[in-house]
């Protein structure tokens, strides 16, 4: 069961937990895979920005014997469910939403795909 505020509530369909809003009783949904449509989307930092942990994991590899391995860049990955936006919404909303706050536009780049 999970309970972050919410009361508990079990769905019968796969053992999917679905709390329900205290204040109006609405599900809400918290499995990540139950969704219609999810965006992936993945956050590195430019070329041309250094990048510390990439670089201490380049190390790390190479003291463990990974010599072939020649750059590693540290990123992010998230995954989004949309619910209620059509594709062209979706994609519109997405643009956004990775400019205006899952990066930092001057120093890390994004790409997004739509997964349905």
């Amino acid at each position: 069961m999970l309970r972050v505020g919410m009361r508990e509530v079990t769905c019968k369909r796969a053992s999917v937990v679905k709390p329900k809003c205290k204040g109006c009783a609405t599900p809400v949904f918290v499995s990540c895979y139950t969704f219609a449509m999810k965006a992936h989307v993945w956050v590195m930092p430019k070329r041309t920005v250094l990048d510390p942990q990439g670089q201490t994991i380049h190390h790390a590899l190479s003291g463990l014997g990974y010599a072939a391995i020649t750059d590693v860049r540290q990123g992010k990955f998230f995954v989004l469910n949309l619910d209620g936006w059509s594709r062209d919404e979706a994609q519109q909303q997405l643009e956004k939403i990775s400019k205006d706050v899952l990066t930092n536009p001057v120093i890390e780049e994004y790409r997004f795909e739509i997964v349905e």
